[in-house]
């Protein structure tokens, strides 16, 4: 043993003298970090600053723009850079104050700074967007913005971040010369021990490396071909009598622990919890592991399933051949995971659906090891199956049988409407002379009924057709599209319909899109409370793999409790005497929409006035076979 004891002290004494110029070599580093840090703290704060003065300083820049541009052009999006400017500048002021902290001098600077900023923003920036706003005061609004008033007020806040600016810049002048001598410190502390333990270390390992290294680099070559599962290996060493030796006994107890796990023991554990069929076939077609499922399925003839380890697969399943032995099995030993089905007559009971699915094991070379298996009962799953497609092809027959019920009621009671509205006429011709005022108010009272009525069953058909049979899709330039049915809806004289530029070309079902714009453009005319001088506009923007469509118009709008009332089925916010319609455009529009794997939703016009109707719909729709609704997208 006394070579033992000598391993132990030598590397005890290496191992301390080591920990020594570690322990004294990381103080004097620590050190000299904490002084280069506290540097590079002060150097960094001082970074924040400048550039903190720099987005403060391009934020009021910006709102000077923006603003000039919207004295230039008008238009609101001209105010852009002006609203993005005034956001930056509250937080660059909020940044500027955390980072100055409790320096007087400065923060008095930049409270002076602010100050200027702020009574530009309100003197000069507000005045002015506030008189361009009405076209009788933007001479007004002009002229304030090129009074010299700004020009003041910018002056007095660049002259205040200039002075904290050159205050911060003498202090990152001193800070980068603390800085500079804190690195020269911690590198000579750095270099120093680094090169000390490098020379220690040296001497230690010539010392070591004859007794200690040479005998485990045999040791570590045979590790490392356990490590790629080469279990074929001599554990070299075994007969030492030193530290060595026993490290070399314990990896020979770690290779045989490897066999046997790779045997059973993890596996068998995992997978007897398993409601399947698991098992391993070798290269040689011999049974590396069964679980306990199998003993459910098959008579193997074996006290327990593991006692057939080891054995050829053709002589532990002698009764019944075990799954795609035949073609299955071979795909797999030539390196294809295959699916398949079987019908397989269970132990003691009757035949049951199994599928099967079989992937190869592959060495570290790649070569096929063997055949991981995995059976797993699916006669319940497939009877599902079975019934599900008898339910869809039930539900297809219901809906064609409701849609011709829908039709033929629709058609037939159109009839006996007509009837009524002939017999309401002749009564007025045959009694003219005697009918007084409120008679013939009755009377046509009792036409424009009748003539809703037939509007409902009209728009109840279309209801129930809507979206139906238009699944073949075609290219669509959605802004022609809505030019066209600008025309084709008749707007009142003076009435405006406006197709933006953003609508885009799309791969697209045209007709029932054709459809949700023609009813969304007719809602926009019917109630607007000012038609004569009515305006719609339609604009689009993309929205992931869809398309937002969004009509706004500038009529009385609806209120926000009742926005999700107007989707349903004869829903109006008027009374029926009051406007022309059925109440079925929205729900129309709802159902073409989701339909299409879309959503539709509302919200307030353009300044607070008018309704905006937003939709999506799909960019390169697929039609199914039946005409069934696809997923709609994400709701908002």
């Amino acid at each position: 043993m006394t070579k033992s004891f000598g391993l132990n002290r030598s590397l005890g004494s290496a191992i301390g003298i080591i920990a020594l110029v570690a322990v004294l070599g990381s103080g004097a580093v620590l050190a000299s970090l904490g002084h280069l840090q506290t540097a590079i703290d002060a150097r960094g704060r001082s970074n924040l600053v400048m550039r903190a003065l720099d987005a403060f300083r391009v934020a009021m820049l910006n709102q000077e723009t923006g603003l000039r541009g919207y004295l230039l052009t008008g238009h609101q999006d001209s105010l852009d850079p002006y609203r993005i400017g005034k956001s930056a500048f509250e937080e660059a002021a909020e940044r500027l104050h955390a980072l100055i902290g409790d320096d007087p001098l400065r923060q008095g600077w930049l409270a002076e700074a602010e100050k200027a900023a702020r009574a530009w923003q309100e003197k000069v920036g507000e005045a002015a967007i506030h008189g361009m706003a009405d076209p009788a005061t933007r001479s007004e609004a002009i002229r304030i913005e090129g009074s010299g008033t700004g020009k003041a007020y910018f002056d007095a806040f660049r002259t205040k971040l200039q002075a904290i600016q050159a205050e911060e810049e003498s202090r990152r002048e001193v800070n980068g010369t603390l800085l500079a001598q804190a690195q020269r410190d911690a590198g000579i502390v750095s270099w120093g021990g680094t090169l000390l333990t490098l020379l220690i270390c040296a001497g230690i390992g010539i010392a070591i490396r004859r007794r200690i290294v040479a005998p485990l680099i045999r040791l570590a070559e045979a590790m490392r071909h356990l490590a790629r599962r080469d279990l074929t290996i001599e554990v070299p060493g075994i007969r030492q009598r030193d530290e060595v030796g026993a490290m070399a006994r314990a990896v020979q107890v770690f290779k045989e622990g490897l066999i046997e796990l790779d045997r059973t023991s993890l596996l068998r554990a995992t997978a007897d919890t398993l409601p399947a069929m698991v098992g391993y076939v070798d290269a040689q077609r011999r049974v590396g592991f069964l679980n306990g499922e199998f003993e459910r399925w098959f008579d193997l003839q074996v006290g327990d399933v593991s006692q057939v380890d080891g054995r050829p697969l053709a002589q532990v399943f002698t009764n019944q051949p075990f799954p795609g032995t035949g073609r299955e099995l071979e795909t797999a030993f030539a390196g294809t995971e295959t699916r398949f089905e079987h019908r397989l007559a269970r132990r003691g009971a009757d035949r049951r659906m199994v599928e099967g699915f079989y992937r190869p094991h592959r060495g570290p070379d790649g070569a096929v090891l063997g055949v991981v298996t995995l059976l797993t009962d699916i006669t319940e799953r497939k009877a599902m199956e079975r019934r599900l497609a008898l339910h869809a092809r039930d539900l297809r027959r219901t809906n064609e049988e409701l849609e011709q019920f829908a039709y033929v009621a629709s058609h037939d009671l159109k009839a006996p409407l007509r009837g009524i509205e002939n017999l309401v006429t002749w009564i007025e011709e045959d009694l003219e002379e005697v009918l007084t005022a409120d008679t013939r108010t009755n009377m046509d009272l009792l036409k424009s009924r009748v003539r809703r009525l037939e509007s409902l069953l009209d728009d109840l058909l279309a209801y129930s057709r809507a979206g139906r049979g238009d699944v073949a899709t075609e290219t669509v330039d959605t802004k022609a599209l809505v030019e066209d049915l600008a025309g084709l809806v008749s707007p009142p004289e003076g009435f405006d319909i406006t197709a933006g530029e953003s609508l885009p070309t799309l791969d697209a079902a045209r007709a029932p899109l054709t459809q949700a714009f023609q009813n969304l453009i007719g809602n926009a005319i019917k109630h607007h409370d000012h038609p004569a001088t009515g305006h719609v506009w339609v604009d689009a923007c993309p929205v992931d793999d869809m398309v937002e469509f969004t009509v706004t118009d500038d009529g009385a709008g609806i209120p926000e409790q009742f926005r999700e009332r107007v989707f349903g089925m004869f829903q109006t916010l008027k009374p029926r005497d009051e406007v022309e319609g059925s109440g079925m455009g929205l729900a129309i529009v709802k159902k073409l929409v989701e339909r299409q794997g879309g959503k539709v939703w509302l919200s307030e016009g353009w300044d607070g006035r008018g309704l905006s109707v937003h939709f999506t719909w799909p960019n390169g729709t697929k039609g199914t076979a039946d005409g069934a609704d696809r997923e709609p997208a994400a709701g908002r």
